[in-house]
C-alpha cells in the first residue's frame, strides 16, 4: 500500500513540475549494476542528486513498479529487484526535483522454491497442488520421466498438475521446471492404501490370512511387526500365510516403504487343539457309546470326528470332551480327530469301531457235518457266537475284523449262517449241510453218449456210476442238488446206477437200459430225382422213425422196411446233403452226401424275340447240365446250344415258333414263364406312285409290315422316312435326301427291299 501512495505522489509531483515546466537539478540515472538480475536480487543503482527521499520505479509504457530502496546516498543506492513481470524494463529515479531519465534493464525469474506437495502421493488421473514461490513461467513438470500434460498455474505461489495416465507407480521424483530453473521432491505414484476387511478374523499358524482393501499392490503384510509371506497380491486383496513367528496384533501393509495402512481390528491368533497320548477313556466301542477324552485347548473345539463321522461332544473343560461314538460307516480301528479355529489334531490312540456284522461270504457254501466254515464279510470284529440254522457251531480260528472259522454242528441242516457281536446280528447267509444222496426219478432208457438226467436232493458233484463202466459218468451240463446229467458211459450196461457224494451213496431202485444210436448209414445210389427210390443200408435201423434228406433239413421222407435196409421216396424239399435217420435214441446222418437231381428253374430269356438263326440268351438255375432246349412250348426241333458260365447262349431254330421255350435236364423238363416271340420279315412289297418328288406320299403294301420299324428311299441310303400305318399298308412320305432306287423296310426280323426301284422326279 506505501508503494502505491509514493507513487501516486510521484505521478502528482511530475504533472505538477511539467505543468509548471520548472526543474532544478532533477536526479541523474548513470548505471545499474548488474544490467540483469531476477526478481529479489538487489542492484545497485548510480548518477548524481538522487536527493534525501528518492524513489525508484522499474518499467515502462505507463506500467511502473515500485523498487524497495536498502539503502542510499546522493550518487548511490542500492534497490530490490521487485516482483514484476520478467523481461527488458526500464529503471527511473523520481525525487522533488523531477525523474531521471530511463536506463535498461533486464528482469529475470528467480529459481522456483518449492515448499509443499499435496496430497504427497495419488494415483494416475488424480489432481496435485505444488505450492511455493516463483512457480510460474512453468516449462514442464514431470512424474518421473513421464511429463504432465494437464497443468495449471493457479498463480506464482500454486500450481495445480493432473497426474499422468502412464506415470510409472511407485517413489518417483516430481520435476518441475520453469523460465528460472528447476526444483525435485519426492512423490509416490500409488493411492494410499486401506485395509476394509481380513479373515478368518481368528487363524491358526500356517493359515491363509485373506486381506481386502483398496491400493493394496506392491504391499509388505506384517502382523503384530513381523512380516509374512504372501501367496497372492493384488491391489484390492492379498493372501498371505500366517508365520509360525507370529503373534496377536494389528495387521499393518507398508507400500513403497513410505504408504501404510493399520487394521482397524487385531489378529487374534488361535492355537491346534492337543489330545493326551492316552487321552481316550476308552479304545473300543459301539454306536451311543460315552468316550472322555482329555487334552490341552479344547474349549474351542467345533468338530470331533471317529474316521470320517462327525460325532456329538460336550466340551467339559479346556482339557476334557465327552463324546458320544456315532453310527459310524466303518469298522475297526478309526483315527479320533479333533477340530477348532485353531486347527486340528488327530489323538495317537485309534477307537475300535464295532458295528452289526456286515454281508456275508461263506465257504463252502455246501458243507458236511463236523467239517469247517469259513465266514468272511465287513464288520466282523468281536465275534461271539456262529449258528447255523439256529444251531449253535463253535468257533475254531478268527482273523479280528475279515474271517471267522466255525465248525458244522453234528446236528445241523441246511440254512441260514448267522455271526454276532455286541453291535447286532449279521444277516443270513444259506448254506446247505450235505446229506446222503437222495434219487426221485432218473431216466431209464437211453443211447451210449446220451444224456441220463437224475432228480432228487444233494446231488450237486455227486459221481454217478452206471453198472460195467470202469470209471464215473461224464457230467452233460447240469449239476444241481435237485438235478444232475451224466453222459452215457461208451462200456455201460443195463443195470442199477450208483450216485455217491461225501456224505454217502445210494442206488437207484430200478435198472437202467442202456440203447445204442442207427450207425454205419450207406445208401445207393448216390444222386436221384425228385420221387426217386434210395436204398438205406446200416446197423440199427429196425426201429427207425423218420428220414430226412439235405442233412436233415428236409421234410420226413416216406419209407419202409425192407430186412435190414430202408427202401425211402427222395421228397419234394430234398436238397443235397447227407442223409439223417432217426430213431428212440437219436439221429444219425450219413457220412456221404446225396446229390438231388433238380429241374432247371427261374428260366428267363432276353431277348423275348428274334429271327429264325438268331441268339438269345437264357438264364436260370441249374442250366449246367442241360441235354435239350426246344422253342414253341416244346414243340420246335432240339436247338443248338453252349453253355456260358450259369446261362445258356441258343440258336433260333428253323421252325421256331412263338410260344414257351423249354429246358430239359436229368431232373426234368422245365419251359418258361414268358413266350419268346419269332420275329418274320417283311414280304410282297409293293409301292404306289412309281415316282414321285420330296414331300411325296406313298402306298407301301405287303406281309408282316405291322412290325416294321424305319423305311429308307435309294436302297436304304436315305434318312429314315416317316411313314404311319394304314390298315395292312404304310403311307410313306418321300424323305429329302431320297434317291432312285428300292425302298427298303426294317424290323427286328432285319431289312428287305422291293423289286422295283422308285424314281424321284
Amino acid at each position: 500500500m506505501k508503494s502505491l501512495c509514493t507513487l501516486c505522489w510521484l505521478v502528482l509531483l511530475s504533472v505538477s513540475v511539467l505543468t509548471c515546466r520548472v526543474k532544478q537539478y532533477p536526479p541523474e540515472l548513470t548505471a545499474v549494476t548488474p544490467k540483469t538480475a531476477t526478481i529479489g536480487q538487489d542492484v545497485i543503482l548510480t548518477g548524481f542528486q538522487f536527493g534525501n527521499d528518492p524513489n525508484v520505479t522499474f518499467g515502462q509504457s505507463g506500467t511502473f513498479v515500485a523498487a524497495s530502496i536498502k539503502n542510499n546516498t546522493d550518487q548511490a543506492m542500492t534497490v530490490t529487484v521487485p516482483r514484476m513481470e520478467t523481461g527488458a524494463t526500464q529503471i527511473q529515479v523520481i525525487n522533488q526535483e523531477g525523474t531521471s531519465d530511463p536506463v535498461a534493464f533486464t528482469v529475470l525469474q528467480p529459481m522456483p522454491v518449492l515448499t509443499l506437495v499435496t496430497p504427497a502421493n495419488g494415483l494416475p488421473g488424480a489432481s496435485v497442488i505444488i505450492t511455493g514461490d516463483f512457480l510460474d513461467h512453468l516449462k514442464v513438470i514431470r512424474f518421473g520421466v513421464i511429463p504432465a500434460t494437464q497443468t495449471t498455474v493457479v498463480n506464482p505461489q500454486s500450481v495445480s498438475v493432473t497426474i499422468p495416465a502412464n506415470a510409472q507407480p511407485g517413489l518417483q521424483k516430481l520435476y518441475l521446471e520453469t523460465e528460472g530453473g528447476s526444483v525435485t521432491a519426492d512423490f509416490i505414484v500409488a493411492g494410499t492404501p486401506e485395509i476394509t476387511s481380513f479373515s478368518p478374523k481368528r487363524p491358526r499358524i500356517g493359515q491363509e490370512l485373506v486381506i481386502q482393501g483398496k491400493n493394496l499392490a506392491n504391499g509388505v503384510v506384517k502382523i503384530n511387526g513381523v512380516t509374512t509371506t504372501q501367496t497372492q497380491a493384488g491391489d484390492t486383496e492379498i493372501r498371505t500365510v500366517v508365520p509360525a513367528n507370529a503373534s496377536s496384533g494389528k495387521l499393518t501393509i507398508t507400500t513403497f516403504d513410505r504408504l501404510v495402512a493399520t487394521s482397524a481390528d487385531s489378529v487374534i491368533l488361535a492355537y491346534p487343539p492337543i489330545v493326551d497320548a492316552s487321552g481316550l477313556s476308552i479304545t473300543e466301542g459301539i454306536q451311543g457309546d460315552k468316550l472322555l477324552l482329555t487334552g490341552r485347548n479344547l474349549r474351542d473345539v467345533a468338530e470331533v470326528k471317529i474316521g470320517s463321522t462327525t460325532a456329538s461332544f460336550r466340551i467339559v473343560s479346556d482339557t476334557q470332551l465327552e463324546v458320544t461314538i456315532p453310527a459310524l460307516a466303518q469298522s475297526g480301528d478309526q483315527p479320533v480327530t479333533v477340530s477348532g479355529i485353531g486347527g486340528t489334531t488327530t489323538s495317537q490312540q485309534t477307537f475300535l469301531a464295532i458295528l452289526t456284522p456286515g454281508s456275508l461270504s461263506v465257504s463252502p457254501a455246501r458243507q458236511i457235518r463236523g467239517r469247517e466254515l469259513v465266514i468272511t464279510g465287513p464288520n466282523l470284529h468281536r465275534i461271539t457266537e456262529v449258528k447255523v440254522n439256529g444251531k449253535t457251531a463253535a468257533i475254531s480260528a478268527r482273523t479280528e475284523g475279515s474271517e471267522v472259522r466255525a465248525i458244522v454242528p453234528a446236528d445241523a441242516t441246511s440254512g441260514p449262517v448267522v455271526v454276532s457281536n455286541r453291535a447286532g446280528n449279521s444277516n443270513a447267509r444259506n448254506i446247505i449241510v450235505v446229506l446222503p444222496p437222495v434219487v426221485t426219478s432218473f431216466t431209464t432208457r437211453q443211447q451210449v453218449a446220451g444224456r441220463v438226467a437224475i432228480q432228487g436232493d444233494f446231488l450237486l458233484d455227486a459221481r454217478v456210476f452206471f453198472t460195467g463202466s470202469a470209471g464215473g459218468a461224464v457230467n452233460d451240463g447240469k449239476n444241481t442238488d435237485e438235478e444232475i446229467w451224466v453222459k452215457v458211459p461208451s462200456d455201460a450196461q443195463t443195470g442199477a446206477i450208483k450216485i455217491v457224494n461225501d456224505a454217502g451213496e445210494v442206488s437207484t431202485p430200478t435198472a437202467f437200459t442202456v440203447q445204442r444210436a442207427p450207425s454205419a448209414i450207406t445208401f445207393s445210389p448216390a444222386s436221384g430225382s425228385i420221387g426217386s427210390s434210395v436204398t438205406i443200408s446200416g446197423q440199427n435201423l429196425q426201429d427207425v422213425t423218420e428220414v430226412r434228406f439235405g442233412s436233415g433239413k428236409s421234410a420226413a421222407a416216406t419209407f419202409r422196411v425192407s430186412g435190414n435196409t430202408l427202401v425211402v421216396t427222395v421228397p419234394a424239399s430234398a436238397t443235397d446233403g447227407t442223409i439223417c435217420v432217426t430213431n428212440s435214441v437219436g439221429t444219425v446222418c450219413s457220412v456221404a452226401a446225396f446229390n438231388v437231381l433238380l429241374p432247371p428253374s427261374g428260366v428267363a430269356l432276353a431277348p423275348a424275340s428274334g429271327a429264325v438263326l438268331s441268339s438269345l440268351t437264357i438264364t436260370g438255375q441249374n442250366l449246367a447240365s442241360t441235354k435239350e432246349v426246344r422253342f414253341g412250348n416244346g414243340k420246335s426241333a432240339a436247338a443248338s446250344f453252349r453253355v456260358s458260365g450259369t446261362s445258356l447262349i441258343v440258336t433260333v431254330p428253323a421252325d421256331a415258333t412263338d410260344g414257351p421255350i423249354c429246358i430239359t435236364n436229368d431232373g426234368g423238363t422245365t419251359c418258361s414263364t414268358a413266350s419268346f416271340n419269332v420275329t418274320i420279315l417283311p414280304a410282297g412289297l409293293s409301292f404306289a406312285p412309281l415316282t414321285g418328288k420330296a414331300g411325296t406320299e406313298i402306298t407301301l403294301t405287303g406281309q408282316n409290315l405291322s412290325t416294321v420299324k424305319t423305311v429308307k428311299f435309294g436302297g436304304g441310303k436315305s434318312a429314315a422316312a416317316t411313314f404311319r400305318p394304314s390298315g395292312t399298308s404304310l403311307i410313306v412320305t418321300v424323305p429329302a435326301d431320297a434317291t432312285d432306287g428300292p425302298i427298303c423296310v426294317s424290323n427286328d426280323g432285319g431289312t428287305v427291299c422291293t423289286g422295283d426301284d422308285f424314281k424321284i422326279q
